[in-house]
């Protein structure tokens, strides 16, 4: 069985289509998905309905899949009328937050207020349901799966989204390693993952943000075997930009090859 891995589509479904062709891709494989299907580009809904009715796909839960899940409960409590806005406060609802335009979450939103409500209710479960974390050993490698952060304390293999508390939620798929100050190869960097030999997985950051880039400027997969003490691996490869350097990246977990996809041909 090829296990496959990517992150960070942001509504492309067009590219992803793209990339399971170029890996040619079955029903013998399978392949982890490390969160933001959705916002930013059109698809995210159709993304979503794509993964959740495929045993061989699982979803992470990302930032925006969050900032989703935020929304609709904030929409249902506002509708019961168990909210009352405060004019005086100047923070942004969860729906505020999710179609800000920093976020992109407009087509997504509307996407899924178009779907009946069993769809929805659907979506929603699925989404509860995912996983935040989890660790996998393929050959003498374990992988640490997430969008883009961990835990201090240990948790076995798995952490789901539904186990978490609302901090430990935000902080797995919100922080990372990658804005950390200070010298990412100083060895006296803090350690604040529990697992210290796993090889850690994540989208989230850009590659395009540090300027990693292929020689045709074109986002790339990021590898290090000594970042902020870790091994880390970041494949978010830049399609929420919508820029000529944006490309989807995924990577064999059997083989560690590397597949890319151009948002724009």
């Amino acid at each position: 069985m090829n296990i496959y891995i990517l992150s960070d589509i942001h509504g492309h479904y067009d590219a992803f289509m793209r990339m399971l062709e170029q890996i040619k891709f079955t029903d013998r494989d399978f392949m982890y998905i490390l969160g933001d299907v959705i916002d930013r580009g059109p698809d995210g809904v159709q993304l979503i309905q794509y993964i959740m009715d495929r045993s061989n796909m699982e979803l992470f839960l990302g930032n925006h899949e969050l900032m989703m899940l935020n929304t609709i409960e904030y929409i249902r409590q506002k509708e019961q009328g168990l909210i009352r806005e405060d004019p005086n406060d100047e923070r942004l609802t969860p729906y505020e937050l999710w179609v800000h335009p920093a976020n992109g979450g407009v087509a997504t939103y509307k996407a899924f207020y178009k779907q009946n409500k069993k769809k929805q209710n659907s979506m929603e479960r699925y989404l509860k349901g995912l996983r935040l974390i989890k660790r996998v050993k393929v050959g003498d490698v374990t992988y640490h799966l997430s969008h883009s952060y961990s835990l201090q304390k240990e948790f076995g293999q798995d952490f789901f989204y539904k186990g978490a508390s609302k901090k430990q939620a935000e902080m797995i798929v919100w922080e990372s390693l990658f804005e950390k100050n200070g010298d990412p190869e100083a060895d006296n960097q803090p350690k604040p993952f529990a697992y210290a030999n796993d090889t850690y997985i994540v989208g989230h950051i850009f590659t395009q943000r540090y300027n990693h880039l292929d020689e045709n400027g074109k986002g790339k997969i990021f590898k290090s075997d000594n970042y902020r003490g870790y091994r880390i691996i970041d494949l978010d490869c830049g399609m929420a930009l919508n820029s000529k350097s944006s490309r989807l990246g995924c990577m064999s977990l059997n083989t560690g090859e590397e597949f890319y996809v151009n948002l724009m041909q």
